[in-house]
């Protein structure tokens, strides 16, 4: 039962952390598209997203026990919400209307082609960035652990 205990919590605290990263990048692209700072872009989704980061990092770094593997956690958990804003930054507005089955399409069509053209280089470029900070972190946590592999005594 300690087993199904501990890998509910891994569960719980990856998807939450999978949130907050999420909840913060629209924050980020709202901040980069109004040349302000995200907290002020959109609050909500910037402090609920800060929140849910911080405290699953936490308890992940509670769960995990050393930094290390905290850092590829959170660098793999950074890395998803990027790598998949740059798969469906590559779907096109045409393949994703008619894949679905919208009554009231015009309506959507009109609405979705403002936010292709507006938004999608911004999205573009904090889904780089997200990717590069997964790679850093799951990097450093991989660099961090092979150092301490090396000089330990035990």
């Amino acid at each position: 039962m300690k087993i199904v205990h501990h890998t509910a919590g891994h569960l719980i605290m990856h998807l939450a952390l999978f949130a907050g990263f999420a909840l913060l990048q629209p924050s980020f692209v709202a901040a980069l598209e109004a040349s302000t700072s995200p907290w002020n872009a959109s609050p909500h989704y910037f402090w609920i997203g800060v929140i849910l980061v911080l405290v699953s990092a936490f308890v992940l770094y509670r769960l995990k026990e050393t930094i290390p593997d905290t850092l590829k956690a959170m660098g793999a958990t950074v890395f998803i919400p990027g790598g998949l804003t740059l798969i469906f930054g590559f779907v096109t507005l045409d393949e994703l209307l008619g894949m679905s089955s919208i009554s009231g399409n015009f309506a959507v069509q009109s609405m979705a082609e403002w936010y292709v053209s507006h938004s999608v280089p911004t999205i573009m470029s904090v889904a780089a960035a997200y990717l590069f900070v997964g790679g850093m972190l799951y990097w450093a946590g991989h660099k961090i652990q092979t150092v301490k592999d090396k000089f330990s005594w035990s």
